[in-house]
């Protein structure tokens, strides 16, 4: 961990064909803890695009890079971030709508935010739900 090392009870698989066991933690996963601020209010549904997860963070830890979602229709994401000394919060939008006729089909593109310092043990946070961005490539 970041803190050093931990020891948790583990189940050992043997598997044919592989020299060495299979190892999973034997321990059932926390609740993860309340967000410190809440869900995004008073903003029109139609100006906020989906945070669908982390993509990844740069090896400096100066710019993470987001999965966001947005229509056919408009000219694509905009992610929007603020910096605390606990946790990085992101917000996403999407940029130029259209009124017109449009399909319902997201798109997902990667956008990459650059941080005034890195990320370190911050908690990267979405605005709009106010949970943890997911580092399982979705986060809805």
């Amino acid at each position: 961990t970041s803190r050093g090392p931990a020891t948790v009870p583990a189940w050992l698989f043997t598997l044919e064909g592989y020299d060495t066991p299979l190892r999973t933690a034997a321990l059932s996963p926390s609740e993860l803890p309340k967000p410190p601020i809440g869900p995004a209010r008073d903003t029109p549904a139609d100006e906020l695009g989906p945070l669908l997860g982390l993509a990844g963070v740069a090896g400096d830890g100066r710019s993470v890079t987001v999965v966001a979602g947005h229509g056919d229709c408009d000219d694509g994401p905009a992610v929007h971030v603020l910096e605390t000394a606990d946790s990085v919060v992101l917000s996403a939008s999407v940029v130029g709508t259209d009124d017109g006729p449009c399909t319902a089909r997201l798109q997902a593109e990667d956008v990459t935010v650059k941080l005034d310092r890195p990320l370190g043990d911050r908690l990267l946070l979405d605005a709009f739900t106010g949970r943890p961005v997911s580092s399982e490539g979705r986060n809805r």
